[in-house]
């Protein structure tokens, strides 16, 4: 039987690599064989068609708290294969207008996703089946990160306000919908199942932990909350209700833990996500910061201080200056923008950064089972950038001072008790000199100039400090 199984599992994943290929080519040759205004031509021919479909598909009515929307046949596979097949057609269209972007394939159709969202979150709010509310709210995720379509073929989406004078209001009145749904109590409506755990996927996991449940889920709607908080720039009143929901759907802080904690909880698996959450929680800070002056203390009540974020984030990675290179120089996150606007904040708030430090104990911000594991286990290395001929004169590139530091970092760099601030600086310091032999040597894959002056500058915050 198990054999059995696995070889219908091999077949059906076979099978989808295949369609999924087909598609791609064939949206490929739509896009890049056919000649010039093809895809106008064609979107203008169906575009009333769609409206109308996209009208009679989805539920048009508002509707409060508690009151759900029902379809006809809802609970049937075939009602489930519709909407599917419905969602994925919005993300063709809103995926064509990303990457053309031009007015020109601006029709009612490719905006529906964005200007009638309110219908789409209503229907996580109906009874249809689990995965189709997954698939509207990873619809709605990939909208906000402006990815429509990434796995379709059509590449990265040009700048929302490039060529199309309504892409810009569009995103906003989505972002409009999803908080006015917040506010309106819709997420205590979403439904988070646990995690399928046996083999075939099948099974529900139990017991009640945070790894029981959904994460895929639990990724989306943070995400889809988090940046309708970024494009609107709502107050942390929106924030207490996602932990709120958070805390409902599974997502349990240990006694005493930090409240910042939640996004490394959340997003830890995800490193693409946690970048996009880190970087529209910190854009949120700073706005905030400036117009309400916020305290420390206030803004980790409701889990959004940048400079607990961050350090989570190297506890994640064990301070392993390595691994923050490797997020650099990928082009799979956004960690890039998200770390040099990090790195503006930690150079004009460092007092905010050393009065955070020694308040987050490892054994009060990691997982159970987390401090041990990372006392206990040397972090993995993904590549060995120390190996050029230059990685001798490393300790040579230190600023006076470091290089013990580093020595004694080496020392006590997994025990519970090691100072999480100069833990972070010497991590930073290690960077630098990395990045700096890296770009010597013509070795970086971009001009790392502003972000080399950003890490000297945070090192001399450090020394002054000292005196």
């Amino acid at each position: 039987r198990l054999l059995s199984h696995l070889a219908a599992k091999s077949v059906s994943s076979y099978v989808i690599f295949e369609l999924r290929c087909f598609v791609s080519f064939l949206i490929w040759g739509l896009l890049f064989l056919f000649p010039s205004g093809t895809v106008e031509k064609l979107l203008a021919t169906f575009d009333t068609a769609l409206t109308a479909a996209y009208s009679q598909l989805v539920p048009v009515e508002s509707l409060g708290h508690g009151n759900s929307a029902s379809y006809p046949s809802s609970n049937t596979a075939d009602w489930a294969t519709t909407l599917t097949n419905l969602l994925d057609l919005l993300e063709v269209l809103t995926a064509a207008r990303f990457k053309l972007s031009s007015t020109s394939v601006c029709f009612t159709s490719s905006r529906l996703s964005l200007v009638q969202a309110s219908a789409l979150l209503r229907i996580v709010d109906s009874h249809v089946h689990y995965f189709v509310k997954k698939q509207v709210l990873l619809l709605l995720k990939r909208i906000l990160l402006q990815k429509a379509g990434e796995d379709m073929g059509f590449g990265e989406a040009s700048s929302l306000t490039h060529g199309d004078d309504h892409m810009t209001s569009d995103i906003l009145t989505l972002a409009d919908d999803v908080l006015q749904a917040v506010h309106t109590d819709w997420l205590q409506c979403v439904p988070v199942e646990s995690a399928a755990i046996f083999f075939g996927g099948t099974g529900q996991s139990c017991g009640g932990s945070s790894d029981a449940f959904d994460h895929v889920m639990l990724r989306a709607v943070s995400l889809v909350v988090l940046k309708s908080l970024e494009y609107k720039i709502q107050s942390a009143e929106m924030m207490f209700a996602l932990l709120l929901f958070l805390r409902q759907r599974g997502v349990q802080l240990k006694q005493g833990s930090h409240s910042c904690c939640w996004v490394s909880l959340v997003f830890g698996e995800q490193d693409d996500d946690m970048m996009e959450a880190a970087k529209a929680l910190l854009l949120l800070y700073l706005h905030h910061r400036v117009s309400s002056d916020l305290e420390a203390d206030a803004v980790c009540v409701v889990g959004g201080n940048p400079h607990c974020h961050f350090l989570f984030l190297l506890r994640n990675i064990s301070f392993d200056h390595s691994i923050l290179l490797d997020f650099l120089i990928s082009t799979e996150t956004c960690f890039l923008e998200y770390f040099v606007r990090y790195l503006k904040h930690l150079r004009d708030d460092w007092e905010g950064f050393r009065m955070v430090s020694p308040c987050l104990q490892p054994s009060l911000c990691l997982p159970s089972g987390s401090a041990t594991a990372l006392a206990s286990t040397p972090p993995l290395r993904l590549v060995d950038y120390g190996s050029s001929e230059e990685s001798e004169t490393e300790d040579g590139d230190l600023p006076s001072g470091l290089t013990q530091d580093r020595l004694h970092s080496d020392s006590v760099v997994h025990t519970h008790n090691s100072h999480s601030f100069d833990r972070t600086v010497m991590c930073l310091t290690e960077l630098r000199v990395v990045v700096t032999r890296l770009q010597r040597r013509s070795l970086f894959p971009y001009n790392a100039t502003s972000l080399l002056k950003l890490l000297t500058q945070i090192e001399a915050k450090r020394c002054c400090s000292q005196c």
